[in-house]
C-alpha cells in the first residue's frame, strides 16, 4: 500500500474541499439533526476539564486506503500506538469508550493491546461509522442540570463532509442513556474552555465562523452567538480571545491555553526567537487576562510554559509558515481525574530528551498530586493538534462540587487562617473537613461548620516564620455516602500556604499594555483597547504612514484594568496608520491599524 500523508487522517482544521461543500449545502440543520432536542434545560452547569470524568470518550486511529477510504483500525504505525497509549493511561481512572466501524474491529483491538503486554481492562466499544478522530472537537459537550445533576450533551454543528462524526455526540448520547440538545451553533469543543462556575473561554473564531453567510443565512451577529453560547452552555461570563493564525488552521484556544482548575491559566510562552504574530497574540490575550477575575473574585493565576523545540534542541521553526506546519505545544493535554496526560516531543531516545525532562518536572511542580503521562506526539502536530484534540471527557455521576477560594501562596504570618467553601451534592453533604499539616508533619483535621451556606473553619497555624509552611487539603461526605477532595489530587495534591515567595510563575506582571486594535482592518469605527494599573492621564495617538498625526485623543477618566478608545475612521483614506499610547506623557507602545 503506497504511504498516504500524515497515515490518511484529516487535518484537524476544516478542509478547503469541505469548506466548499458547506457552500453547497443548504444552510438548514442536516436532515439527521432535524427530531433533536433543541430546548435547553434550566439549571444547567458545564462542569470544568479538571473536575472527575466518569468516561473519556475516543475514536481509535483508522486504516486507510489508497483512496482515503476507511478499511479498518491502526495498528501497525504511530497513531494506533498513540490510541493504545491514551487506554493505557486512562483506564486507571476510568471508562474509555472507543468508537470503531465494524465489530471487528474490537478483536483486532483487543489483540494488539493484549501483544503490547498492556491488555484493555476498563473499557468499552461502540459500533458506529466515523470520518476521522478529532474527537474533541466534534463532541459532545456535557452538562448537569436540574437539582438531581442529570447528564446531558450539547451537540454543535461539526464540519460539512464530516457528516459521520458529525452526528457522534448523538449515537454516544444513546448509548449512554443521556438526553442530546442540538444547536445551530457552529463550534468545536477544542475552542471552547469552562471553570465550571458560568466563565466560557473561546477564541474569535466562533464569532468569525456563525458570522459567515455558508454557514448561517443572513449570517449571525456577534450578538446573536454570544447569546447561543450562554443560553447552550449556561455561562454567563465570556471570555473572547483573539485567535491564533499559526497554529496547524483551527484557531483553537486549546493550543496554546489550559485552565487547570478554576482560578490557574497554563498558558504557552514563546522564545524571543520566534517571530510568527502569534507570539504578540498570546502576550495580548495574557494582559487581557490579567484584567479579568475568576470566580473567587481575584485575578486568574497564569503559570507560562516554554514551546517545544526541534528534534535537534533548537527553535527552528520561527515564521508564521514554520510553525503553521507543526503546531508543537505542551499545553493540549487531557486531564482525566488524577492524570494529565500531555503532548511530549520526545520518546526518551530521539527528540529533546532534555526538554522533556524539563517539562516533566515543570508539571509535577505546578500540577500537584498529578500523575504525569507524556505521549510522543510528534506524528500528530503537522495535523494541526494533539492528544486534547482526539479526546473527550464524560462527567461523573452524582457530581460533588467545591467552590473554595484557597488560601495558599504567600500570605502574612498569622495565628489562624480562615477556611471557606461551599460545597454541593444532589444528597446533601453530611461533613465536611479540612485536613491540615505544619512543615510536612501528621495530618490533623477541623470540622467545617455551617455559615449561612458556606462550610466554614480556621487552621491554628501556632505562629509562622519565614520557613513554616501549611499544606491543606478539604474533604466532603454526601448524604449518599459518596467522599470527595478538593483538590482532586489530595492527598497526593494539596495547597500550601508560606510567608515567604518561592515561585513567581504564578501572576501576571502588572504592566501597562496596548492591544490590537478591533476590527483590523476597519471601514467604519475601530476601538482600541489598552491597560492602566495606576493613576494615569492616557493620550491615544494616530499617524498615516507618511508620518502625519490625524487623530489624538487625552483621557483623563480612566478605569484601573482595561479601558477602550473607538475611532470613526469613516472618512479616512484607505492604507495603513500607526496607532501609541502614552501614559503621563511616557510612550508606552505603538502598533498597526489598516483601514479599508
Amino acid at each position: 500500500m503506497a504511504q498516504l500523508p500524515y497515515g490518511g487522517h484529516k487535518p484537524v482544521a476544516k478542509t478547503q474541499a469541505e469548506y466548499q461543500l458547506s457552500i453547497e449545502r443548504s444552510k438548514q440543520q442536516n436532515h439527521f439533526k432535524t427530531d433533536a432536542i433543541t430546548v435547553f434545560p434550566v439549571g444547567m452547569r458545564l462542569p470544568g476539564e479538571f473536575e472527575e470524568s466518569q468516561a473519556v470518550a475516543i475514536s481509535w486511529a483508522f486504516e486507510y486506503d489508497n483512496n482515503f477510504n476507511i478499511i479498518g483500525v491502526d495498528t501497525n504505525s504511530e497513531y494506533g500506538l498513540i490510541s493504545a497509549q491514551i487506554c493505557d493511561a486512562v483506564q486507571p481512572e476510568c471508562t474509555i469508550w472507543i468508537r470503531i466501524n465494524t465489530p471487528g474491529d474490537s478483536t483486532v483491538i483487543k489483540k494488539f493491546m493484549q501483544n503490547r503486554g498492556k491488555a484493555l481492562f476498563n473499557y468499552k466499544f461502540m459500533v458506529a461509522p466515523g470520518d476521522d478522530w478529532w474527537t474533541r472537537d466534534f463532541g459532545p459537550m456535557a452538562f448537569y442540570y436540574g437539582a438531581s445533576d442529570n447528564i446531558g450533551f450539547t451537540d454543535m454543528k461539526y464540519y460539512d463532509g464530516r457528516d459521520n462524526d458529525n452526528v457522534f455526540p448523538a449515537q454516544l448520547a444513546q448509548k449512554m442513556g443521556y438526553p442530546n440538545f442540538v444547536t445551530k451553533l457552529n463550534s468545536e469543543g477544542g475552542n471552547l474552555m469552562t471553570d465550571g462556575f458560568g466563565r466560557l473561554f473561546l477564541s474569535t473564531v466562533v464569532k468569525e465562523v456563525n458570522a459567515d453567510n455558508t454557514i448561517h443565512l443572513p449570517g449571525w451577529t456577534t450578538t446573536q452567538t454570544y447569546d447561543t453560547l450562554r443560553s447552550v452552555f449556561a455561562t454567563p461570563v465570556l471570555y473572547d480571545l483573539q485567535k491564533l493564525v499559526c497554529d496547524g488552521g483551527t484557531g483553537h484556544i486549546d493550543l496554546y491555553i489550559k485552565l487547570i482548575d478554576e482560578q490557574t491559566l497554563l498558558i504557552a510562552q514563546y522564545p524571543s526567537v520566534i517571530t510568527a504574530i502569534d507570539k504578540k497574540t498570546i502576550e495580548d490575550n495574557v494582559q487581557l487576562m490579567s484584567t479579568k477575575l475568576s470566580t473567587y473574585g481575584r485575578p486568574f493565576r497564569v503559570i507560562r510554559v516554554e514551546h517545544p523545540t526541534s528534534d535537534n534542541g533548537s527553535h527552528t521553526r520561527l515564521n508564521c509558515t514554520q510553525i503553521d506546519a507543526d503546531a508543537r505545544n505542551f499545553i493540549n493535554g487531557l486531564t482525566v481525574n488524577k492524570t494529565f496526560i500531555f503532548p511530549s516531543y520526545s520518546d526518551g531516545v530521539t527528540g529533546n530528551i532534555a526538554q522533556h525532562n524539563r517539562i516533566m518536572s515543570f508539571l509535577q511542580q505546578n500540577m500537584p498530586g498529578y500523575k504525569i503521562v507524556p505521549i510522543d506526539s510528534r506524528a500528530i502536530s503537522p495535523l494541526g493538534g494533539a492528544i486534547h484534540c482526539i479526546t473527550m471527557q464524560i462527567p461523573a455521576e452524582n457530581p460533588v462540587v467545591f467552590w473554595h477560594p484557597s488560601v495558599d501562596g504567600v500570605q502574612p504570618a498569622r495565628a489562624r487562617y480562615h477556611i471557606i467553601a461551599k460545597i454541593s451534592n444532589k444528597s446533601g453533604i453530611n461533613k465536611a473537613v479540612c485536613r491540615y499539616r505544619k512543615n510536612g508533619g501528621a495530618w490533623q483535621q477541623i470540622v467545617l461548620t455551617d455559615s449561612a451556606g458556606y462550610k466554614t473553619g480556621d487552621i491554628v497555624s501556632g505562629g509562622m516564620s519565614a520557613t513554616d509552611y501549611i499544606d491543606y487539603y478539604l474533604t466532603a461526605l454526601t448524604n449518599n455516602g459518596k467522599t470527595a477532595v478538593k483538590p482532586i489530587t489530595a492527598p497526593d495534591g494539596f495547597y500550601t500556604i508560606r510567608t515567604t515567595a518561592v515561585t513567581s510563575s504564578e501572576k501576571i506582571s502588572e504592566t501597562e499594555y496596548l492591544f490590537g486594535a478591533y476590527p483590523n482592518p476597519a471601514n467604519a469605527t475601530v476601538t482600541i483597547p489598552f491597560k492602566i494599573t495606576g493613576s494615569s492621564v492616557a493620550v491615544i495617538s494616530v499617524y498615516d504612514i507618511t508620518g502625519k498625526l490625524v487623530f489624538e485623543k487625552e483621557i483623563t477618566r480612566l478605569n484601573q484594568g482595561l479601558n477602550e478608545q473607538t475611532i470613526d475612521v469613516s472618512n479616512w483614506s484607505k492604507g495603513m496608520y500607526f496607532y501609541s499610547l502614552s501614559l503621563n506623557g511616557v510612550p508606552v507602545s505603538t502598533r498597526k491599524l489598516v483601514v479599508q
